[in-house]
């Protein structure tokens, strides 16, 4: 390590995603905020599995992941301070000397392992449990590859701390400079809810979407804000819908602020970040308590929380928050406040004090 304390820090990331992802957007904002500290920051873009249209040659794929480079992510203001590498080549070639490098999925997790000693002490950033892709023993394995494990929320710890109990924890945070509360809670439209649109099954938006119907036979005049990265979903309906597709940050600031209630009816997620978000923001949360959410929800204090695929306990949920103001206000207000903790100042201190202190 330099003797300022100036650190070189490594992530290694699982390809160019050009839709938002919660996994990557953490690790950009870290990168962002750790060069405002004066580290140096390098950001590497395995793209071996990447464009499946190229056929599986490593030279053509490690080309063109390179050209495509300058413009990635359009989706995140990366600081130009933050340095990008893209390879397609597993074998650590393209991974420059550090001090630290991070797996941050199960992807690169093996890779990160094997890389030689010049690249860093090696860490791992756990964001989830993978098993969508590999089986629950093949993540259990990468937990006890003998790097340094980080989880970004309370669930998480528990499971790995069973196979690791050096694990630590820097909960998932939020930009609370870009959310917070401009639009006073109790001067909303009450029949303005929003939600996040996504095509992964464990966002359960198919569920979501039978609670929210049912919920306006009972009120026609419920209009949902929807936002997300993909093309308008084939539901939408012009009539009591509004869809904003690639949302920016002063975007979703203005969803979450004009809705009273967020909906979410997650079965699976390591944090959910836009639940926080839209509490961040005086939003009444209605969310199934799938693992994740316990971070920042409470069930009746910050959130109402409903059982996994339930679509009548979560429109239950959704009618309660219209019909009860209080209930609605109170809980916009403690979720707003409890929120202003997960601040990324914060959570860049702690990721500095274990690097520097092991």
């Amino acid at each position: 390590m330099k003797k300022d304390n100036k650190m070189e820090i490594t992530f290694c990331l699982p390809g160019m995603s050009r839709k938002p992802v919660g996994g990557f957007k953490i690790v950009f904002e870290f990168a962002n905020r750790l060069v405002e500290r004066g580290h140096q920051v390098n950001l590497v873009f395995m793209v071996d599995s990447s464009f499946s249209n190229i056929p599986f040659n490593l030279y053509f794929k490690d080309k063109f992941g390179k050209i495509l480079s300058p413009w990635f992510p359009q989706w995140f203001k990366l600081n130009p301070k933050v340095k990008k590498i893209v390879t397609a080549y597993r074998d650590g070639r393209a991974f420059p000397d550090a001090d630290f490098v991070f797996a941050t999925a199960v992807e690169t997790a093996k890779l990160v392992k094997n890389l030689p000693t010049r690249c860093g002490e090696k860490l791992y950033l756990i964001q989830d449990f993978e098993n969508w892709k590999y089986s629950d023993d093949e993540v259990i394995d990468t937990y006890k590859f003998g790097m340094k494990n980080i989880v970004i929320s309370k669930w998480l710890l528990n499971v790995v701390k069973e196979y690791d109990e050096e694990v630590s924890l820097i909960s998932n945070a939020i930009d609370v400079e870009s959310f917070y509360v401009s639009q006073p809670i109790e001067m909303r439209d009450k029949f303005q809810i929003a939600m996040l649109y996504h095509t992964k099954a464990h966002k359960g938006v198919p569920i979501a979407m039978d609670a929210i119907r049912k919920v306006k036979a009972t009120y026609p005049k419920l209009h949902l804000n929807l936002f997300g990265a993909y093309e308008r979903p084939s539901f939408y309906d012009s009539k009591w819908m509004t869809y904003t597709q690639h949302a920016s940050p002063e975007q979703l600031h203005k969803i979450y602020n004009m809705s009273s209630i967020f909906i979410c009816a997650s079965v699976k997620e390591g944090f959910g970040l836009t639940g926080a978000e839209s509490l961040a923001c005086g939003c009444a949360l209605a969310s199934t308590s799938y693992e994740g959410v316990f971070d920042y929800a409470e069930d009746g204090k910050t959130a109402l929380l409903s059982p996994i695929n339930d679509s009548d306990a979560l429109a239950e949920n959704i009618i309660h928050l219209i019909e009860d103001d209080q209930l609605r206000y109170s809980l916009g207000m403690n979720g707003s406040q409890k929120l202003k903790a997960f601040s990324w100042d914060e959570n860049v201190t702690r990721l500095e004090m274990i690097l520097q202190n092991g």
